[in-house]
C-alpha cells in the first residue's frame, strides 16, 4: 500500500485514482496550490468539478487547508499530521510573496495569543506576513 493509499484509507476517503494522484502532488509540492495549477500539473482531462470535489474532502477530512491569497483565489496546502475532521485548526502563519504571489506556511512562527473580550467568540486568528520569498530574492 502506497502512502498516499495509507492516507486516504485512514482519514475514510475512496481510494480512487485521481484521488491519490492528487494527493502525491500535494506531497511532493514545494508550494500552495491553486485549481489552475492542479489542473496544469495533473492533466486538462479532469474537470474542475472533480478537483473541488476531491479538495472539499480532502479538506473536510483534515488532509489540506486553505491558504491566503492577495488575490483572494483559493489555495491549498497539507496540513499537519495533527489534523483530523474533528481538529482541523491551524495555529501558524502564512507569508505571501509579492512577486511570484505563492503563500507559504510558516509552521516555525507562533501566533500571539489574543486575549479574549468579553462578549466575543473567536473563531479564527490569521497572521499573514507579506514580502519577498527566498526564491524571488
Amino acid at each position: 500500500m502506497s502512502i498516499s493509499e495509507e492516507l486516504l484509507s485512514n482519514y475514510g476517503l475512496r481510494n480512487t485514482a485521481f484521488r491519490k494522484k492528487l494527493l502525491k502532488l500535494f506531497q511532493n509540492s514545494e508550494s500552495t496550490l491553486t485549481v489552475e495549477k492542479i489542473k496544469d500539473k495533473i492533466g486538462r482531462k479532469n474537470d474542475k468539478v472533480t478537483i473541488y470535489r476531491a479538495l472539499s474532502s480532502f479538506e473536510k477530512s483534515g488532509i489540506i487547508h486553505q491558504v491566503p491569497d492577495k488575490n483572494n483565489v483559493s489555495r491549498y496546502a497539507l496540513c499537519t499530521s495533527t489534523c483530523n475532521s474533528s481538529n482541523h485548526t491551524h495555529h501558524h502563519a502564512h507569508f505571501i510573496c509579492d512577486h511570484c504571489d505563492n503563500t507559504l506556511c510558516l509552521e516555525e512562527i507562533d501566533l500571539p495569543k489574543i486575549k479574549t473580550i468579553k462578549g466575543f467568540k473567536f473563531k479564527k486568528t490569521e497572521l499573514i506576513i507579506q514580502g519577498s520569498c527566498p526564491k524571488c530574492l
